[in-house]
């Protein structure tokens, strides 16, 4: 098992700057694939790749601006949206799989967590996404090896959700020089990654020059702000995104003050600069603080006993919250309570968000863990469409603007990428019925309720791939 480390996702007091060492915990691999099997009557019993399915008579949440659209036949040819229009106008294809949505079911896009570290590209984790509706991960530290799997994300019989992701971070110890980051943006665009993720201190002069050479080389600079310069430095040089919430408290605000986070919220949205708040990742952190006990009870959360074992070792070995010295403590959460008005103050600026949670840091288990985010962005006074925006459209425009102008998804949408979530109500009205999805579609494969439950066996190897018998 490898550990990397990674500084700047927890926090240590340094000269009242915080800062954290966050270690992941990585295993073995387990492929898992499921039989693409329908029984006689085109229920879906277990996972599907239908060349053509037709979803009759759904609520229809498209998340492209047309609101809620009811009584909707929604048909999925080979993976892509292919018609959307009323029952009754739609005809349903000769030979399509027929999912039923009685009038009172809801269809809305697939879920988006635009921060995940999948550690040496391991794959036994990734049917938990599926499991919570989660058909979209950003992997924001990567390798040659998570290249492949993103290609493999693409391809029919993958059992997970769709993957982007960043190269190797970059830092003062790989970058030292404008000549340095030249080299390294220019390696990383060539090498086909999706994101170049900062992660640590850069010079001003190296970061300029990185931030210039991505936009040459057309590749979106993500991650952390550099914490030896100030917040304006990401404004001013065109960083696209900054993850976590905190980062502005390190670089950009001189006080927990709502006066200050309101003028730097609308700087940034007026720069377009993009965030992802992981605002339930912090109060993880909070939590754990100098507390072995909130550990030990994450161990026990029901969402912990789906995890592979090398996880749930990991995080019983972690002490990189616990470990931290109690008096920090009440600082780390007055650090937390401010995150509510520093993401509303976001909001309210218009600053464009997208949902992530930094899985599986100790406490955040994967797919879970955006349900937490989801929660935790409503709980903090985000309107929940804006809420339900930012888990859904707001990735995939994110990623036509600045990774693939041809990605279409996050959107119900004719030609969009078939991933698609049933539940039993409308999410407007409450988020909480993402947590139980009755059905999930990921590129064209459809997961109906009892194939999600399987799903979420195969991750701790309660089950395997070898009990699914085709019917």
């Amino acid at each position: 098992m490898r550990l990397s480390t990674k500084d700047g996702l927890g926090l240590a007091l340094v000269a009242g700057t915080f800062a954290a060492v966050i270690v992941h915990s990585e295993g073995d691999h387990r492929t898992t694939h499921l039989p693409n099997v329908a029984d006689a009557g085109g229920a879906a019993t277990s996972a599907q790749n239908s060349p053509t399915f037709a979803f009759v008579d759904f609520n229809v949440l498209p998340m492209d601006g047309r609101g809620l659209l009811r009584n909707q036949v929604v048909v999925v040819r080979n993976g892509f949206v292919d018609r959307i229009g009323a029952a009754g106008v739609i005809d349903v294809p000769p030979g399509a799989t027929v999912v039923e949505g009685h009038g009172t079911q809801y269809l809305v896009p697939g879920l988006v967590d635009a921060h995940v570290h999948l550690a040496d590209a391991r794959e036994d984790v990734l049917p938990l996404f599926l499991a919570n509706g989660v058909t979209t991960v950003f992997n924001l530290e990567g390798d040659a090896r998570h290249l492949a799997l993103r290609e493999r994300s693409r391809g029919p019989g993958f059992v997970g959700p769709t993957l982007f992701t960043a190269g190797p971070f970059v830092h003062d110890g790989v970058v030292r020089s404008p000549e340095d980051a030249r080299r390294v943006v220019t390696s990383q665009a060539h090498a086909g990654y999706d994101f170049v993720k900062v992660h640590g201190t850069l010079s001003e002069a190296a970061y300029i020059a990185l931030t210039a050479t991505a936009k040459e080389v057309g590749i979106a600079v993500v991650g952390h702000a550099p914490r030896n310069l100030p917040f304006s430095a990401v404004l001013q040089n065109g960083q696209v995104g900054v993850v976590h919430a905190e980062e502005l408290i390190y670089t950009g605000l001189q006080s927990l003050d709502r006066g200050q986070a309101t003028r730097t919220a609308r700087e940034m949205a007026a720069a377009g600069t993009w965030l992802t708040p992981t605002l339930s990742n912090f109060a993880n952190i909070a939590e754990q603080w100098a507390s072995p006990q909130a550990l030990a009870d994450k161990l026990v959360q029901p969402e912990a006993r789906h995890l592979p074992p090398t996880i749930l070792r990991s995080w019983r070995d972690s002490r990189v919250y616990t470990g931290r010295p109690a008096h920090e403590r009440t600082r780390i959460e007055e650090m937390y309570a401010f995150h509510i008005p520093l993401v509303q103050a976001m909001s309210e600026a218009g600053v464009r968000l997208l949902t992530g949670t930094d899985t599986p840091l100790p406490g955040m288990v994967p797919g879970f863990s955006l349900h937490s985010e989801l929660a935790a962005l409503e709980a903090a006074g985000i309107p929940t469409e804006d809420v339900l925006w930012a888990a859904t459209a707001n990735a995939g425009r994110f990623v036509r603007e600045n990774v693939d102008p041809a990605a279409l998804f996050g959107t119900i949408a004719t030609g969009a990428r078939a991933d698609l979530l049933v539940v039993d109500g409308d999410p407007r009205a409450d988020l909480s019925l993402l947590r139980q999805p009755l059905g999930v579609m990921a590129r064209g494969t459809w997961y109906d309720r009892s194939q999600l439950m399987v799903l979420l066996s195969l991750a701790s190897g309660v089950r395997t791939a070898d009990e699914v018998t085709p019917r």
